[in-house]
């Protein structure tokens, strides 16, 4: 962790909690999904078919903020391993639509078992009170935000590429 993230005891600020939370958290999640066969970058094409099976790359690209070619790949080594299939649609043969196979729903389903269990051991061992209140400052937070100088935090994650559906 960067020195500037120390307070002059040596320990974390709170911002560096904070990242150092994510990071550890996020490398966890990463680290299932790749045994259950996903890749971070393949998990927002998932979670928008989840959402609304049957999209065109196109509609897939748009709502991913990502180019079409870039969707193209992911969903040729979805296809690939048998998560994903296309096929056209019914109305305009032009169009190919993307859909979930039977294994796709399968990993997406254990993927959110997955998920679920680890904010299960995330959470363990506090109180009732205490998860509340923890809700009530992560809220707070997220207002807070918004006070910070520069664009908005959602603008900023559009900007990015950042939401996923």
């Amino acid at each position: 962790m960067h020195p500037f993230m120390k307070e002059e005891n040596g320990e974390l600020t709170m911002q560096g909690l904070l990242m150092e939370i994510n990071r550890l958290y996020m490398g966890k999640c990463f680290h299932q999904m790749v045994e259950l066969g996903i890749y971070p970058g393949q998990i927002p094409v998932l979670g928008c078919l989840m959402h609304k099976d049957g999209l065109s790359q196109r509609e897939l690209a748009k709502k991913l903020h990502i180019k079409p070619p870039t969707v193209n790949v992911t969903v040729q080594r979805l296809e690939k391993i048998g998560i994903l299939c296309r096929r056209q649609d019914e109305k305009d043969q032009r169009v190919t639509r993307v859909y979930m196979t039977e294994k796709g729903h399968a990993i997406v389903e254990k993927a959110m078992e997955q998920v679920m269990e680890n904010e299960k051991i995330l959470f363990a061992n506090f109180s009732e009170t205490e998860l509340c209140l923890m809700r009530r400052f992560f809220q707070q937070m997220l207002e807070n935000i918004e006070l910070l100088p520069g664009p908005s935090g959602e603008e900023c994650i559009k900007k990015e590429g950042l939401d996923k559906c």
